[in-house]
């Protein structure tokens, strides 16, 4: 887990250091393929300066971000486990879903195009489909499938269907990764369907039942135990992967320290049940009175 985390923190920084030097390779290139008619001499260079940091900021990324992505490809392919255990499927399957969002959304793929890519080593091809590979290398797993699906910050049904489309018109993937990537999107399709549903089902959670950091319902709480704070133990392992304090006093800790609260890990699957069961029996009676009026219609 701590080899994973770390992964995981290599890659989201490279990806990022490196498309926002592109963004600003393509903003400043703009601007200064055509100027405003008040730039002066001094703006011109403020630009031409910033232009010349962001090109050194690509070259000096890109090549150490191709090779974290090939690797993160490598290890996903090898130990999927690993990377969808609750403590950061949620983190990988984010920052995937955002940098996917990047390469085929149509606005922000522009945003990356540059002059003479490959001087910097820059393929969206290529990273294309090493990010789609490493959708693939996780397709069984349905945490994974789960926490893509529940992304409501970059996961979209379209961004999916547009990398097929890329995908298969570039040839980038055979007809066997293609039927699995078509197979995947929907799979998560009808995933963000279901929890749709059971968020609107469950409504407002009560508070005591409220993971305090992720605000998010518990399914397995624990007591820090000095703290005395309950959060869920998928939240604390991922904390305690890049900190080992407790975070709400900073006091040091140790993932075998915390406390389980098994009382209050009943009552929340009690309530969730119930309250789900009762949701679905008010579904199936409106179902049936409508077939019943239905009837009455025909008759």
């Amino acid at each position: 887990m701590q080899f994973v985390n770390l992964l995981l923190n290599d890659v989201t920084f490279v990806l990022d250091e490196s498309f926002t030097a592109f963004k600003d390779i393509h903003d400043v290139t703009k601007l200064l393929k055509n100027p405003p008619s008040d730039m002066d001499e001094a703006a011109k260079q403020e630009q031409e300066e910033k232009l010349a940091s962001a090109q050194g900021k690509a070259k000096n990324y890109m090549q150490l971000t191709n090779e974290t992505v090939a690797m993160l490809k490598l290890f996903t392919e090898a130990l999927a486990d690993s990377f969808t255990k609750k403590e950061v499927v949620v983190r990988l399957a984010h920052m995937l879903d955002y940098n996917l969002e990047a390469l085929v959304s149509p606005e922000k793929r522009r945003a990356l195009q540059i002059d003479n890519p490959l001087e910097y080593g820059w393929n969206p091809r290529a990273m294309l489909a090493e990010v789609a590979d490493v959708y693939l290398n996780l397709r069984e797993k349905q945490s994974f499938i789960d926490a893509v699906a529940t992304d409501g910050r970059s996961y979209r049904s379209d961004y999916w269907d547009e990398a097929y489309r890329i995908l298969q018109r570039l040839a980038l993937k055979n007809a066997q990764q293609l039927a699995q990537w078509k197979a995947m999107a929907d799979r998560i399709a009808a995933a963000k369907r279901a929890a749709d549903v059971e968020e609107a089902d469950l409504g407002e959670y009560p508070e005591e039942f409220t993971d305090p950091i992720m605000a998010t319902l518990m399914e397995d709480p624990v007591t820090l135990p000095i703290s005395k704070q309950v959060v869920d133990r998928s939240t604390i392992q991922s904390h305690l992967l890049s900190d080992p304090h407790d975070p709400f006093n900073r006091t040091p800790l140790k993932i075998e320290d915390v406390i389980p609260n098994p009382a209050l890990q009943a009552e929340i699957q009690a309530w969730k049940a119930n309250l789900l069961a009762q949701k679905m029996a008010e579904r199936k009676g409106g179902q049936q009175a409508g077939e019943e009026l239905m009837d009455m219609d025909t008759s």
